[in-house]
């Protein structure tokens, strides 16, 4: 203690080494501190074929991809249509295990919910081999636009309804007796369950297919042409017809609802135009009480040049809606990345 009565300051003979403190470890950043959980975020400033494309072609992935599409196709429309069967057999509606077929409101809707599993299928299949959240199938906004699917419905529904009513009488079909029953019930089946099935079948080759063949092209319009060729090819084997007219039909359907999807920036119209085709199809089928089996035949020589026609409606319909955006780009995802899901 000194005069002052304080303690004097401390200090340390130069043999003696100051106090040693524990380092402090430095605090990782977060995004290093935590794993990614979640898909990635959706490429900023794509069109909507290209939300897959990277760097590497990845072309083994995409086959895949593919595989994986056709197959649970194949499965689902399979099994959903063995329940239906065995649903009909059990209440004496003809024994498809007999060797007896007769299609009814049940084996028609199993087989048709059987298809519409190909959305949910195409969003699994993105996320899981992609990294990419399902909806971004829907549109490059990553959600269905409830403006584009109606405004495409009150335009294509009347042109549609006169189209399919004038093929109808051009190319007839034979007539068979219904019962009332069955009328009824094939009604609710058609106008509820079509749409998820052509909704399904969208999802999965314009959607996941015309995305997954895109992302091999080198360049944009490699891309593009690479992915329409190829997801309408699909779609046309999936049809498994023999006759070369339906087949130039079904060609023809998948690559001009592909180029709408690219033009819109999603699947809105091509899921109207398709559902509204097949929904108003099974209708006049009702309406006339035609033989439904003899519509779904689809061997060499049932087809004929009539079936320009809706290949005709269906390139008009896609000039038409590339006039209307001929001065603007096909819109493309958000500027900056979408949040991650936690």
């Amino acid at each position: 203690m000194n005069s002052d009565g304080q303690h004097p300051p401390e200090t340390h003979s130069p043999t003696t080494p100051p106090p040693v403190h524990p380092p402090v470890p430095p605090v990782p950043p977060r995004a290093a501190a935590q794993r990614r959980r979640g898909p990635r975020p959706v490429p900023p400033g794509r069109e909507y074929h290209e939300v897959l494309t990277t760097d590497k072609r990845q072309i083994w992935r995409g086959i895949a991809a593919l595989v994986l599409l056709m197959g649970g196709m194949l499965v689902f429309a399979f099994a959903f249509t063995i329940i239906g069967f065995a649903i009909d057999a059990a209440t004496g509606r003809g024994n498809i295990f007999a060797g007896e077929f007769e299609i009814t409101p049940v084996n028609q809707a199993a087989g048709l919910l059987g298809l519409a599993l190909l959305m949910p299928w195409s969003m699994l299949i993105q996320r899981w081999l992609y990294g990419v959240k399902g909806a971004s199938l829907h549109s490059v906004l990553s959600l269905f636009r409830p403006e584009v699917f109606g405004r495409s419905l009150l335009v294509i529904l009347p042109i549609w309804v006169v189209y399919m009513t004038v093929f109808t009488f051009l190319s007839p079909y034979e007539q068979t007796d219904w019962l009332y029953s069955d009328l009824v019930l094939m009604f609710a089946v058609v106008m509820l369950v079509t749409p998820l099935q052509s909704a399904g079948e969208e999802y999965g080759f314009r959607g996941l297919a015309f995305r997954v063949a895109a992302s091999w092209g080198r360049g944009p319009r490699a891309a593009l042409i690479l992915g329409v060729v190829v997801s309408s090819l699909l779609f046309m084997v999936a049809h498994i017809a023999f006759d070369p007219w339906l087949n130039l039909y079904y060609f023809v359907f998948g690559a001009t609802l592909a180029l709408i999807s690219w033009r819109t920036g999603g699947l809105e119209l091509a899921v109207v135009i398709h559902a509204v085709n097949n929904t108003v199809a099974f209708l006049l089928v009702l309406a006339t009480h035609t033989d439904l089996a003899e519509g779904m035949d689809r061997s060499a020589g049932v087809g004929s040049p009539v079936m320009l026609l809706p290949c005709v409606i269906l390139v008009v319909i896609t000039a038409v809606v590339w006039f209307r955006t001929r001065h603007s780009e096909p819109p493309r995802t958000a500027s900056e990345p979408f949040p991650e899901t936690a």
